[in-house]
């Protein structure tokens, strides 16, 4: 029977394909795309296509690249790592390219097998990339690291986001790997940044629709130990087989169909997590072929147990709409279980295994996506062994790093000789982390017995010979020591007397500086008093002025523009009048010079101007009359006629003019009492301020001394904690001396007794 071969599509027809899916993703209103994003959407497709010809003219398989067979579904897993974006995702164009670029690191770069191929895929990239799209920001898109996960934003929160750093990453995982600890079991992760980019990438697998991952890495790599943390952060239960003896096919079916049951019928998500080493017999891996290829493996359920799922799923299948046949029922059961149960399988590269393996099963390798762990970087190995070393009690702390230093360069340098080796003599030496794992633990289990050996050995030699021999020899020693001690705690007492008559001469200076400001204090407590007693007097005597100011103040309401030019405008005015205009015209003569004339022209023309001759009433300055003025205003005051009662029948006016000038006149009388004692009050003002500034440079003044007291105090205790600490030296070397002098005593008759039952 001979196989078709498919011819795969054209250029065009790919084209085609991937720019309908990918142009629908970001047109779509819901992602709300940038419209510079969406301009990509052609150039991303077309440098995908010449990325993945590119690759699969570079990267051609060998005997040890057997898995290098890039065909259309790793493009399009690129595409499907890049339809998680959105607005919140790639908000730019070049977040866009930052995208697609690690996607094409995760489904062509994971499967390269050494850092040669690596580097080379990398410079692919960037040249094509700069080829094929425009105005690109290196900055930006190669920016490290290069990692999207669903869990950067937090371990509940579940977006395909950008991760901001290696400590936000870290932070993550050490987050998840406590809850694994408090919720599972305990998990010893050193998290190093080649470990959790792999976290990442086995997180990326599980949260895919089929979740299907072959971890590549020697023993000892942490392919096991990082795919559970990165189930537990997908909320997977993880099943690993327990392998016994007489483990058959028919266990593994069994515990298969366990899985499927509960992923298919329970709608619970779970984790099959399988070894090389669990694979004790090929036929095992016949089973995980039809699992990873089609999910419907052959004879898993008896015919009563299909007929029990087909009815458990019946339901379901009628609520989408589809017949609810049993062949509709069984299919939708099996892509439930593809969607829900993941795989993954943790394998060697060691020898020719792997490579038969996936030549006779080919959805090993087809089915799944690879990530390959290199040999731990030196990063890694430093991390790693850093973290077992500072473990370790009996290792000083400052030699956890430089050993762990030359542990990762000693690994380092084996593994390159291992390369030496396989060039010249063409055998495989293997170095696995494994292996460095169990250096580790050999040099502690080594460590650890030196070191007790070493603290027997030398507890015995205290207590023997190093004291018979330097016993004499301290106690000399000691002596030398105690007379330095002794003239040491000599000078300690004469500083200390020193101190203290220097202590006690600035606190009597203190003392005295305190009673002075005392008394000052007093003084001005006394000028404030008599100061509060004066500005009372002031007061009660200005309040007996105040009803002749509101009086002139009221009588100045009286007048306004109209009636004052009324008055003004009068030709010939009664002669009282004229006397109440003459006795205004003198109270607004100019520094007590009285005018002669007081006609009524002279009076007119004092109003000449209405409004400001109204603003100067206003405005009088009634405190600073001069005498004179005051003494050529009493004709007119004690004129019977003056009277404001008498005036308002011939001008209301005048009335009010001769109400003002009257109640200045009470004013100033009043005024000429309340004057003196106002200036008394500023003069008594001004010595109390003089008093408080000369009270406060006292106080600072005292402030200071005080400070410089308390300076002297401290080093006086300083200066006697020095003195006590000299005492209790000389005090101990003493004892010790004594100490000393009978052991030596001891010693002594206890060799005489020795020597004698010698003889």
């Amino acid at each position: 029977m001979c196989i078709p071969e498919i011819i795969p599509p054209s250029q065009d027809a790919l084209f085609h394909i991937l720019n309908s899916i990918l142009s629908q993703h970001m047109d779509n209103p819901i992602q709300k795309f940038d419209k510079s994003v969406i301009k990509l959407c052609e150039n991303m497709v077309t440098t995908a296509i010449t990325l993945h010809l590119k690759v699969v003219s570079s990267f051609l398989p060998t005997a040890i690249k057997f898995h290098y067979n890039f065909n259309l579904r790793d493009i399009a897993n690129i595409f499907t790592g890049v339809l998680y974006s959105n607005s919140e995702t790639c908000p730019n164009s070049n977040q866009m390219i930052r995208l697609w670029i690690h996607e094409c690191y995760r489904v062509y770069g994971d499967k390269l097998v050494d850092y040669t191929d690596i580097n080379s895929f990398k410079k692919i990239v960037s040249d094509i990339v700069r080829k094929g799209i425009e105005g690109v920001n290196d900055d930006v898109v190669y920016a490290q690291p290069l990692i999207y996960c669903h869990f950067s934003k937090g371990l509940t929160d579940i977006k395909y986001m950008p991760i901001s750093g290696w400590d936000r990453l870290k932070s993550l995982l050490d987050e998840a790997q406590d809850r694994y600890n408090d919720y599972i079991g305990a998990m010893n992760l050193v998290l190093f940044d080649d470990a959790m980019s792999h976290v990442c990438r086995i997180s990326r697998i599980l949260e895919s629709s089929r979740g299907y991952a072959l971890l590549i890495g020697v023993g000892g790599s942490g392919k096991q130990s990082l795919t559970r943390l990165a189930s537990f952060i997908s909320s997977l239960d993880v099943f690993q087989i327990q392998l016994t003896k007489d483990y058959s096919v028919s266990d593994l079916k069994a515990n298969i169909a366990t899985l499927y049951m509960k992923a298919g019928v329970k709608t619970s998500a779970c984790c099959f997590l399988m070894t090389d080493s669990e694979v004790a017999r090929e036929q095992f891996l016949v089973l995980v072929n039809d699992l990873l290829a089609s999910g419907d493996i052959h004879e898993l359920f008896p015919d009563d147990e299909v007929e029990n799922i087909v009815n458990a799923v019946r339901n379901e299948v009628k609520q989408l709409g589809i017949v609810d046949n049993r062949e509709n029922c069984w299919k939708y059961f099996i892509e439930k279980v593809r969607s829900l149960l993941k795989v993954v399988l943790c394998f060697s590269p060691v020898g020719a295994t792997l490579r038969v393996r996936s030549r006779k099963f080919p959805a090993l390798v087809n089915c799944t996506t690879i990530d390959w762990f290199h040999e731990w970087p030196q990063q890694a190995l430093e991390s790693v062994s850093l973290r077992f070393l500072s473990e370790i009690t009996v290792l000083p702390k400052e030699l956890a790093l430089p050993v762990s230093n030359f542990m990762a360069f000693v690994h380092k340098t084996v593994n390159d000789i291992s390369k030496l080796y396989l060039a010249n003599a063409k055998r495989y030496n293997y170095t696995t982390p494994k292996s460095f794992l169990e250096l580790i633990a050999l040099y502690s289990k080594l460590l650890h017995e030196k070191v007790k050996a070493n603290l027997d050995r030398r507890l015995r030699l205290e207590n023997g010979l190093i004291k018979l021999a330097s016993c004499t020899k301290e106690v000399d020693a000691l002596q030398d020591v105690l007379k330095v001690q002794e003239v040491e705690l000599k000078i300690k007492n004469q500083e200390a007397d020193n101190l203290i008559i220097v202590v006690g001469t600035e606190n009597e200076k203190v003392s005295k500086e305190r009673a002075f400001a005392s008394k000052e204090e007093k003084n001005v407590r006394q000028i404030e008093e008599d100061v509060t007693a004066k500005a009372k007097l002031c007061e009660e005597d200005f309040l007996k002025a105040q009803p002749a100011l509101i009086a002139a103040q009221e009588a100045l309401n009286t007048l306004n523009k109209n009636n004052l030019t009324e008055l003004k405008s009068f030709g010939s005015p009664p002669d009282a009048v004229v006397s109440v205009c003459g006795a205004v015209l003198v109270l607004f003569s100019s520094k007590g010079k009285i005018p002669k004339d007081r006609s009524w022209k002279a009076c007119r023309a004092l109003m000449g101007n209405v409004d400001k001759f109204l603003d100067n009433l206003i405005n009088y300055d009634k405190k600073h009359i001069h005498p004179d003025v005051i003494k050529a205003l009493q004709p007119y005051i004690l004129d019977a006629e003056f009277s404001p009662e008498k005036i308002l029948a011939k001008s209301s006016a005048a009335a009010g003019l001769c109400s003002w000038v009257i109640n200045i006149n009470r004013f100033y009388d009043v005024y000429l009492v309340v004057e003196p004692k106002e200036r008394a009050l500023l003069e008594s003002e001004k010595e109390l301020k003089d008093a408080r500034d000369k009270l406060t440079a006292l106080n600072l003044r005292l402030t200071e001394l005080e400070e410089q007291l308390n300076a002297l105090q401290m080093e006086y205790d300083e200066a006697l904690a020095k003195k006590q600490k000299c005492q209790d030296e000389a005090d101990k070397t003493a004892f010790t001396i004594d100490i000393a002098n009978r052991l030596i005593g001891g010693l002594a008759t206890e060799k005489i007794r020795w020597m004698d039952s010698v003889k």
